[in-house]
């Protein structure tokens, strides 16, 4: 198990920040998810390849920047 933190651009409310932790808790094998929005970070549990999580936060509508 690893932890990845995440930097997400354009998380503004809590609507956002439940749609960012639907989508991590949806790739396989996260086993937790975290979200910080006054921090604008995710911190996700499991071993994820970050490009997946990427992904899914994009999907989702948002992008990773750090």
């Amino acid at each position: 198990m690893s932890d990845t933190v995440l930097t997400i651009e354009g998380m503004t409310c809590m609507h956002c920040k439940m749609r960012v932790e639907k989508a991590l808790k949806g790739a396989p094998d996260v086993t937790g998810v975290q979200v910080d929005l006054a921090k604008k970070q995710a911190m996700v549990v499991g071993s994820v390849d970050q490009m997946l999580l990427a992904k899914a936060v994009a999907d989702a509508g948002f992008k990773v920047v750090g």
